[in-house]
């Protein structure tokens, strides 16, 4: 069967196909149908353009207490067959969970989200993708950079149905432009993120990427030590999904290795802080339901510092007498409930006045090579790149060799002030921050 990524009709027919095929006492169907498109650029040339189109059927088989799943791209009659046949021999074969509550029913409506799928992003072409490259290296030969990364368009279908009555279907839309801007001795870096591709603005992302790199030339080394820093959005939004995959979800709650454990009620971190997870933010990439066809929920994580809740799936929800948040991941899921689109509240300073204020520190652009080192205390250690500066007298004055730190995000969190304007970076959105005391304990040679 040829099925058309937006063909409603011959998805259902597939989930159908999959749940009368099954001799399971209870089956569900995931399909996830798309098409990704990918431009990757060097040196200010297009060196590669994929498109890939597929459709994915995952299975999951529950008898008595026991679970299977399989998945398949196949989604003829045969290959649907089969990768049922899979996950109910997987499920016979299976450990016996006695605390698996069964597949969830349907419960209540999904409220859709707005502006989700773009017509025009979805059939945006190699030669609109390629001319948002040109005017990327545009820019950097003015500056006498080069530049690297990406830009990418995608459409999503995503439909759940199982033999309880679930039956959910979303489609979506959306787009990034990655640029890295090198120079002889320094880099920059900038991003952008859209449902909607004529929402990206490439010139504007790449001469702020050069400015980074034009003015870091020459970095010098900072002694490692506490600092006050201030983080883009980039930057910071590494820290915030550490804490979704070490800490707001409910298995890690459960378990006892979450810094929200045995914590409900208290002041957690500074009272400005207010993060969420909010899948209709008109600004983020969410779905209106989960991957068993929950209805997604907002739930405020920490509100004005307090720790507030986690987020729960159907198994976590039965287990721990709580409602469903509608946050399972695609199963088998080794950790468990996870929130995937965090939205901290604003501050109410831009970042530029937060950056007058600082008389000896530092500005980070973005981070990488991020390890945990402690998930009680939240502890990381990590590496800055692409546009590391010194801050004097509340002016940004010289690039800086990269550094190392070590530092917990809960701590930071709470020493720590948060800029006024949101922005999109991968499925959050979040300001800059400023934090007080922020730890670095080396610095490299570049």
């Amino acid at each position: 069967m040829a099925v058309e990524v937006w063909d409603r009709a011959a998805l259902d027919e597939v989930l159908e196909r999959a749940l009368s095929a099954s001799t399971a006492d209870e089956t569900e169907a995931v399909l996830f149908a798309g098409e990704n498109a990918l431009t990757r650029f060097t040196h200010n040339a297009v060196h590669e353009n994929v498109v890939e189109s597929n459709h994915q059927l995952s299975v999951r088989a529950v008898i008595g207490k026991r679970t299977g799943v399989a998945a398949t791209n196949r989604v003829d009659a045969e290959g649907i067959l089969e990768v049922v046949r899979r996950a109910c021999e997987i499920a016979k074969l299976s450990t016996e969970d006695p605390d698996f509550p069964g597949l969830p029913g349907p419960q209540g409506e999904v409220r859709d989200v707005a502006g989700a799928y773009d017509p025009a992003t979805a059939e945006a072409t190699p030669d609109a993708r390629a001319a948002a490259v040109s005017e990327i290296a545009k820019v950097m030969r003015l500056h006498n950079l080069y530049a690297a990364g990406y830009v990418s368009t995608q459409t999503e279908t995503i439909a759940v149905a199982n033999t309880k009555g679930v039956k959910r279907f979303h489609r979506g839309t959306d787009s990034a432009i990655n640029i890295k801007a090198m120079g002889r001795d320094a880099s920059g870096y900038a991003e952008g993120f859209s449902r909607r591709f004529d929402d990206l603005d490439p010139k504007a992302l790449a001469e702020r990427a050069a400015r980074k790199a034009v003015a870091g030339a020459q970095p010098r080394a900072l002694e490692p030590g506490k600092y006050t820093v201030v983080f883009e959005p980039p930057a910071f939004r590494e820290f915030l999904g550490y804490l979704s995959w070490i800490g707001f979800g409910a298995q890690a709650f459960e378990e006892g290795s979450s810094f929200m454990s045995g914590r409900l009620g208290e002041r957690i971190v500074g009272e400005n802080v207010t993060i969420r997870d909010d899948y209709a933010h008109p600004l983020g990439h969410g779905i209106p339901f989960d991957f068993e066809g929950v209805p997604r929920q907002p739930v405020t994580l920490i509100e004005r510092g307090v720790a507030r809740d986690v987020v729960y799936d159907s198994y976590y929800a039965a287990k721990l007498h709580h409602p469903n948040t509608g946050h399972a991941l695609p199963a088998p899921s080794s950790d468990g409930p996870m929130p995937l689109n965090i939205v901290v509240d604003p501050g109410s300073r831009t970042l530029e006045d937060m950056i007058k204020d600082v008389h000896h520190g530092v500005l980070v652009t973005r981070t990488w090579y991020i390890r945990l080192v402690d998930q009680k205390q939240t502890i990381i250690t990590g590496m800055t790149r692409d546009g590391l500066f010194l801050i004097e007298r509340g002016r940004i004055t010289t690039g800086l060799k990269n550094m190392r730190f070590n530092q917990s995000i809960i701590g930071a969190l709470g020493r720590c002030e948060l800029a006024s304007a949101l922005v999109r970076s991968e499925s959050h959105v979040l300001p800059g921050v400023k934090f007080e005391e922020f730890n670095f304990t080396s610095g490299t040679e570049f």
